[in-house]
């Protein structure tokens, strides 16, 4: 039996919109300074023009992923667009594709063995290639939210006047100070399961007030999984792995934001 040579992929998720804005810089980015030269997977839904985008067109190792949209009954949409967000957008309504995200765990992409997934929307500066080597077997790596101070728990991704809080207190750690944010994950697909889209949509639908959309469902399914979800290391060498800021005179990998944090 030979060894199977291990098929790796660099993955982002957009609707025509958000990669025709992100696409063609995210590409030459992670091309040119990330030097990753591998399977790029872009998952879009089903009608999605990407041979309308350069850069999607032109590169020869990029994979077009094309999945249903995540939907969710009138019931649970209502839920869901009337939740109390603090003054802040309703996510539900202004980023409602974030949910396409859940397509990461769909079956079609076991055919690789470690997905290594970005927000389009994040700056890669440096070489991903030892970064792409850490080890994720059987595992799911992502970075806490609360980085670099952890002063924030789950419980701030809902919406803590529902009637549910008090269920879900009873049935998660919603006190977790290291819940992690999806903008940056990298899993073996081993974690891949046949119903897993769907369990995930279930604990939705139970809960329906995340207001940070796949973000806080996602963390409750993981806290189902025991061990499953590792914070991904803090530093690579002497590169700050990732973070939302630049920080003056530290290498970072990759980052959200092009400047420093405002005060």
């Amino acid at each position: 039996q030979f060894m199977k040579e291990n098929k790796n992929a660099v993955a982002v998720v957009g609707n025509f919109k958000f990669l025709r804005n992100h696409a063609n810089t995210f590409i030459s980015n992670l091309r040119n300074q990330g030097k990753y030269q591998g399977e790029l997977l872009i998952l879009t839904s089903l009608f999605t023009p990407t041979f309308l985008i350069k850069n999607i067109k032109k590169d020869t190792n990029v994979t077009v992923i094309r999945l249903p949209k995540i939907r969710f009954d009138k019931k649970t949409k209502k839920r869901f667009l009337n939740l109390n967000t603090n003054n802040q957008p309703n996510r539900f309504k202004t980023k409602n594709f974030q949910w396409f995200k859940l397509n990461l765990f769909h079956m079609k992409l076991k055919e690789w063995d470690k997905i290594f997934y970005l927000d389009i929307n994040l700056t890669i500066h440096k070489n991903l290639t030892d970064l792409m080597k850490i080890s994720v077997r059987d595992s799911f790596l992502a970075k806490a939210d609360g980085y670099p101070n952890y002063d924030r728990l789950l419980i701030s991704q809902f919406d803590k006047t529902q009637p549910e809080i008090n269920q879900m207190e009873r049935a998660f750690n919603l006190n977790a100070n290291n819940y992690f944010q999806t903008g940056l994950m990298y899993f073996d697909t081993s974690i891949i399961y046949k119903d897993m889209i769907d369990d995930i949509l279930k604990i939705a639908k139970e809960f329906p007030i995340s207001i940070t959309n796949e973000q806080g469902i996602l963390n409750l399914h993981f806290q189902n999984r025991n061990g499953v979800y590792k914070e991904l290391p803090e530093y690579l060498g002497d590169d700050i792995i990732y973070y939302y800021w630049i920080i003056k005179n530290k290498s970072i990998l990759i980052t959200k934001q092009l400047v420093e944090q405002y005060k």
